[in-house]
């Protein structure tokens, strides 16, 4: 973190000419891929000063927050800056694939700026880069009436689509890391809910092989259809859980009845599934998210990984 705000410090003090770089990028998909389409417009050094002068200051006051913890797809304190290794981010190389010479588009007639799904500001000194990166958000057209501008002592009618660059940061990715200013930027530019499907499919192939619930095809298909279980099982896998269920899985119908958990076992021992109202409590018990207080001997669910 700290290189990362020397890297904006040396910046803003020293201004380079030319480090600047502004990329519009937009999903495409063939045959089961999905890649990205990358336009870069020339930016004047003027321009590029102006740019970093709008957006670096929300950028500071995010990193100036208490802690760095690691991503957690359910949620994110207020006060956390969330932090996850770009390796774990299987569209971001292919992002960068789609920014090199051979792969950019620099004809900007070709640009869709309605199919814009993200822009990207590139920030290079001495070969080292910093990312940044927003959700687009397309400035509409006025209903009736032109926009002008003023230029050369004279007033122009603007005929094109605007590109608007706000103050506002999603996501930067610096060195290895990619750091979230908005939590639910990840999955909105770099559809990383396809990685909370292929982590949910990994943890459901675990809980098939240790035979463990009834009716395992209908769980399978209720927990696909819902980004909620989907980022719980995320979370599940990336924090290795599913070892201490198995583990202990002969204390979970004593868990289950001490709780009132609306969960039947068979002769078997086994979990019983039968309906949606019955994922979050299976979940939680996959995740060992229920706690008993000390002081109270009270009960509970920890409402965010990572609290018990």
């Amino acid at each position: 973190m700290e290189q990362l705000k020397e890297f904006i410090a040396t910046v803003k003090s020293h201004t380079p000419n030319n480090c600047t770089r502004i990329f519009f990028s937009r999903k495409v998909s063939s045959n089961g891929n999905t890649k990205y389409v990358t336009h870069q417009p020339t930016v004047s050094n003027e321009v590029q000063l102006v740019i970093l002068n709008t957006v670096f200051p929300y950028i500071e006051a995010q990193l100036e927050k208490d802690s760095i913890v690691a991503y957690n797809p359910i949620g994110v304190l207020d006060g956390e800056l969330e932090k996850i290794s770009i390796t774990q981010i299987p569209m971001f190389s292919e992002f960068i694939d789609s920014i090199d010479t051979q792969n950019l588009y620099r004809e900007m007639d070709s640009l869709k700026i309605d199919k814009i799904g993200f822009y990207c500001i590139e920030v290079n000194v001495d070969g080292s880069p910093l990312y940044i990166f927003r959700k687009f958000q397309k400035l509409k057209k006025l209903r009736s009436g032109i926009l002008t501008r003023i230029a050369n002592n004279a007033l122009n009618v603007i005929e094109n689509d605007f590109l608007g660059i706000d103050e506002f940061t999603d996501m930067i990715a610096f060195g290895d890391d990619l750091f979230l200013l908005n939590h639910i930027s990840l999955e909105r530019i770099f559809d990383y809910r396809d990685e909370f499907l292929r982590k949910t499919n990994e943890a459901l192939g675990e809980i098939l092989s240790k035979d463990v619930l009834v009716n395992i095809e209908q769980f399978t298909e209720d927990c696909c259809s819902d980004i909620r279980i989907m980022k719980r099982f995320t979370t599940i896998m990336t924090k290795d859980r599913l070892p201490m269920f198995f583990d202990n899985y002969d204390k979970v119908p004593e868990i289950v009845s001490e709780l009132g958990l609306d969960i039947d076992f068979n002769e078997q021992g086994k979990l019983i599934y039968r309906e949606r109202c019955q994922l979050f409590h299976i979940v939680n018990l996959l995740s060992d998210s229920y706690f008993k207080s000390l002081l109270a001997n009270r009960t509970g669910v920890a409402m965010i990984e990572g609290e018990v």
